[in-house]
């Protein structure tokens, strides 16, 4: 009797709720073509089902769900639903690009320790190692390197926020291919090889993704958030350009979630030094909590940049495990998500297809598919409180672009600010801009035949907007001065106007309202479409 033993893909942390839980791990096809009687998996006996990513020669293949009998797997069973799956060619071997692997961290040694351990095992010939310490509270993470990990390099980077360490591990790169990846998650050993086989597709793929599955499904936190998330479905290849919109994503190239995860990229050194970096107002340890990696993505589209998904490139994910922690990681997606469409809403090259794909949008954030891999609809049997977490993400996505603009200001304010050179003056003339936009259009509205307390209001909010607001788009003012100034502004020319009206003897106040309403939707289409920066 021959016997196959697996085992999981990431050691569990902490207890098994069993009837949530479903065991994951991964199984090569090639084993199973040899005469396989009993397959065994490690742990199995805790879980009553098994969750195998299936892998042949290199490459991905897809998922099975088996039933699971005291620890065990139906042989036969399992090789027929390996054989059910899409057949696909075998991973390529090209010649060795050198590499960097950055990890970012911050005071998580007990997973930063496993997650470089998987990094030590990776099967590539030419790779460096750099860890970045994202404004540490303690020395644990240098202690941790020091003692277990010497052959790593540690960077410091004190400025907080998840871009600011990027960009450091970025700087400090040697490698011309920087792939990097997070403290809580698992590498596969060839996992720089399917990175490498990315690139050689060429010279234009500027980003190469790879699948991050669930590497531990404990409970129905995990769970929820295994169903909330793309990134384990990218099981086929695929290539994007900005040229080339796919005719199954209608929402293209706004798809978040279908170019990958921050979790699991690597980028071009010089190409993305180039665009320059990633955008420090963005992701995790900012007022903003995410987005960096959405934002990333579409800034190499743009720079007509392929994006490469290659399943190839597995990284396995340990998800949030308690509630408090899975709410704060959507609270941070949401706030994340609103922070990274006011950038693209305030890009004139983004804004066009951005609205014409607006009420498409609206319909999935509302209607967000819940689903995994096994093709089961977990999120009816989540409990309440786990539903909750959706509401909140949702709700958080409001708060995105004050925290993007409160932090931009902040780091200004302590010389940190970095990014993308057309974020500078130019987009924050194009947010006033956009402000006086809707002020004009609020005043258009106070023409309409309204009852007349509202049309006071309408004429009102545009009073106390619209004109100051485009002043402010050409005129830079101290932070604490805009909430004065600019309703002042906008009454000062209505003291204007006004006067000037009794003394022409021409009173005929619904034209002279449309005339300055016209007047400033007209201005602020030309501030924000203006090329000059203020």
């Amino acid at each position: 009797m021959t016997t196959l033993t697996l085992t999981p893909a990431m050691p569990l942390h902490g207890d098994v709720d069993r009837p949530d839980a479903i065991w994951v791990g991964l199984v090569e096809a090639t084993d199973l073509a040899e005469p396989v009687d009993t397959i065994t998996v490690d742990e199995g006996e805790l879980f009553d089902r098994a969750r195998l990513l299936v892998r042949e020669r290199g490459a991905v293949r897809g998922y099975v769900t088996l039933a699971l009998t005291d620890g065990r797997l139906d042989a036969a069973a399992l090789r027929s639903a390996v054989a059910a799956l899409p057949v696909v060619p075998p991973a390529a071997r090209p010649a060795p690009l050198p590499m960097t692997v950055v990890v970012c961290t911050r005071d998580r040694a007990a997973l930063l320790r496993d997650a470089l351990a998987a990094i030590r095992a990776i099967d590539y010939p030419a790779y460096e190692v750099v860890v970045v310490d994202n404004a540490p509270a303690t020395t644990e993470t240098r202690d941790l390197l020091a003692a277990e990990f010497p052959d790593f390099r540690y960077v410091r980077e004190d400025a907080a926020g998840l871009s600011h360490a990027r960009n450091a591990g970025l700087h400090a790169a040697a490698g011309q291919i920087v792939a990097f990846t997070d403290d809580d998650v698992a590498v596969d050993p060839q996992w720089l090889w399917a990175i490498a086989a990315g690139f050689s597709r060429g010279d234009d793929v500027g980003c190469v993704s790879g699948v991050v599955p669930t590497g531990e499904l404990r409970n129905d936190v995990q769970a929820y958030f295994d169903a909330r998330v793309s990134w384990s479905k990218l099981t086929t290849a695929r290539v994007f350009r900005l040229s080339e919109p796919p005719a199954d994503l209608p929402m293209f190239p706004f798809c978040v979630g279908e170019f990958g995860t921050g979790a699991n990229f690597a980028v071009r050194r010089d190409g993305m030094r180039a665009l320059g970096g990633f955008d420090t107002a963005l992701g995790v340890g900012t007022r903003t909590k995410g987005g960096e990696d959405l934002d990333m993505f579409l800034r190499l589209l743009y720079d007509d940049q392929a994006i490469l998904v290659e399943p190839a490139a597995l990284v396995w994910h340990r998800h949030r495990a308690d509630l408090d922690a899975l709410t704060a990681q959507a609270i941070g997606y949401g706030r994340g998500f609103g922070a990274w469409a006011t950038t693209v809403v305030l890009d004139p090259r983004m804004l066009g297809a951005a609205l014409a794909r607006a009420p498409r949008a609206v319909v999935r954030l509302l209607n967000k598919p819940m689903s995994t891999v096994d093709d089961t609809a977990t999120s009816s049997a989540l409990s309440a409180e786990s539903r909750r977490v959706g509401r909140r993400e949702l709700a958080s996505i409001a708060g995105g672009p004050a925290a993007y603009f409160a932090e931009r200001r902040a780091q200004r304010e302590a010389g940190t600010l970095a990014g993308p050179a057309s974020r500078g003056p130019a987009m924050e003339r194009r947010c006033w801009a956009s402000l006086a936009g809707v002020g004009g259009v609020i005043g258009l509205l106070g023409l309409l035949p309204l009852p007349p307390a509202l049309s006071l209001l309408l004429v009102g909010l545009f009073i106390l907007i619209g004109p100051g607001a485009l002043v402010r788009a050409w005129v830079v003012l101290p932070p604490n001065f805009a909430p004065i100034v600019i309703p002042a502004i906008g009454l000062s020319a209505l003291l204007l106007l006004t006067t000037g009206i009794v003394y022409a003897q021409w009173w005929n106040p619904l034209l002279w309202l449309l005339a300055l309403a016209a007047a400033t939707c007209v201005g602020a289409v030309v501030s924000f479409a203006a090329r000059r920066t203020a």
